[in-house]
């Protein structure tokens, strides 16, 4: 174990589709770092833009990145494809638009060492707009109205928070490899939210997540127009199948039988929720939509609840346009 961490490799894994446009300056972050030790794995996941020329011109004069093409089948089979490849003994997901600060991996690299006991070393995440990359935000709407919170530790607490929402972006995280032999690689054909599920994994796996407070290791998020999480009800329909797969974690875990209980009966009632933010959203006349929410919701009161709490939010959706 000394060795590994005094000699640790970082495989950093970036999965990208037609970002020709700004993975050069994602590539430049990580030529930055001021920690050296490290290999970055580029999954071209079917872009059809200039992406393979910008990351040749790199591959020319620096030998620690290589690029691999696959046709386009998503985020979540990338990243596995760069797990396999990855020859590290930490790994750093990092996506084709976002950026690292310059210090970020050596002072996680050293809190690992000094915490032999984490599994998971996680940083604060900052938000940033193109136009104005210095200005840095603690949201994704740019408001500075809220924070990530801290997530470290193990255990009831932890899975809990990580039931309610997901915590973490992709790039704050570096762990140790043996992560992936613990809880295996992303779920393939989870197009959005996978990170969720596999961080949620993480958790339920008992693995132990330690918060680096540290303003010189961020995590940089860019806002822009195609950023996933502008998709709302695509990833309201992840979110369903999250809840299932979140189901079946649980019931794997290592908590008490009464523990189980509490977040089962936690996460059944996320996931109505979740279908009254998606029926919400769905036309009126998609009858077959409504029909296939009512099998898969598979109880009767419960679907006339969640269905009535959505026409609710569409009356007032529909008020609050008539008095603009």
């Amino acid at each position: 174990m000394i060795n590994s961490l005094q000699n640790g490799m970082v495989s950093i894994i970036i999965p990208t589709f037609n970002y020709g446009h700004l993975i050069a300056e994602t590539l430049n972050c990580l030529q930055a770092q001021t920690y050296q030790f490290w290999e970055a794995i580029i999954i071209d996941d079917g872009s059809n833009d200039d992406t393979e020329v910008v990351v040749e011109s790199f591959i020319k004069i620096d030998p620690r990145f290589s690029y691999i093409r696959q046709a386009n089948q998503g985020v979540a089979v990338a990243r596995n494809l760069g797990l396999k490849l990855a020859e590290g003994d930490f790994i750093q997901f990092l996506d084709a638009d976002d950026l690292i600060s310059e210090n970020k991996i050596e002072l996680q690299i050293n809190y690992l060492k000094e915490n032999i006991a984490v599994d998971i070393c996680v940083v604060n995440t900052k938000f940033f707009n193109s136009q104005n990359k210095s200005k840095l935000y603690t949201d994704f709407a740019l408001r500075n109205k809220t924070f990530i919170p801290e997530i470290y530790g193990s255990g009831y607490t932890l899975i809990s928070d990580f039931l309610k929402r997901n915590p973490l972006v992709i790039q704050s995280p570096l762990f140790r490899k043996s992560v992936i032999d613990k809880i295996g690689s992303f779920k393939n054909g989870m197009h959005y939210l996978e990170d969720w599920d596999f961080w949620f994994r993480a958790a339920s796996a008992n693995l132990c997540f330690g918060f680096l407070k540290n303003d010189s290791a961020l995590a940089l998020v860019r806002v822009h127009s195609q950023s996933a999480t502008q998709q709302s009800i695509k990833i309201i329909e992840a979110e369903i199948l999250f809840r299932d797969l979140a189901k079946n974690n649980l019931l794997k875990s290592g908590l008490s039988d009464s523990q189980k209980k509490d977040l089962i009966t936690e996460n059944d009632k996320l996931r109505i929720d979740t279908y009254k933010k998606i029926m919400a959203q769905t036309y009126l006349y998609e009858l077959k939509k409504f029909v296939q929410y009512y099998k898969e919701i598979n109880n009767t009161m419960s679907f006339l609840k969640a269905l009535l709490k959505a026409l609710n939010i569409k009356r007032k959706t529909i008020y609050s346009k008539k008095k603009v």
